[in-house]
């Protein structure tokens, strides 16, 4: 967000939950629901949903501290009062998915991820605010550029498009 500030970058893509840092004007372009995702031969991977308490003693692969969807997980969890032990942490969303795979964990990942397959089952989690923003976040103060706000544009249109 230093970069946002300091006037060296005009706009960056986002995913922090909450409130934005100081001297950031943040706008949500979207966001994505996290479910859970297990391998077929998990106990709750018949399941449709499951509520977030249910999930507390589950072995998680997730993403590393400062990632929007590690922010997003972890305070679900104190807001329901609970524990979470992540197991490992990776920096890509296939990988999450492979470590599932190969019984290493569950996982909490962004619906919009391709994951049903013969191995691997989504579920809904209920109980929880685990929708994962995706904003585009401006200088405040700061009037954009015209090129900032034309991608800020094609951005909307994309999503709008693809929602």
């Amino acid at each position: 967000m230093t970069e946002l500030t300091e006037g060296r970058l005009d706009l960056a893509f986002i995913s922090l939950p909450g409130r934005p840092p100081v001297g950031v004007r943040v706008r949500e372009l979207t966001s994505v629901p996290l479910d859970l995702v297990v391998r077929r031969d998990h106990a709750l991977a018949a399941r449709r949903d499951v509520a977030i308490s249910e999930l507390a003693d589950e072995s998680f692969v997730d993403f590393p501290l400062g990632y929007g969807n590690r922010a997003v997980t972890d305070q679900a969890f104190a807001a329901a009062g609970l524990d979470r032990h992540v197991t490992i942490e990776i920096a890509d969303i296939t990988a999450g998915t492979d470590f599932v795979r190969h019984g290493l964990g569950v996982a909490l990942l962004p619906r919009v991820v391709p994951v049903p397959d013969e191995e691997l089952a989504m579920v809904r989690v209920t109980g929880a605010d685990l929708d994962w923003p995706i904003s585009l976040a401006t200088a405040a103060g700061r009037a954009s550029g015209a090129a900032a706000q034309a991608l800020e544009r094609v951005a909307r249109r994309y999503l709008d498009a693809n929602s």
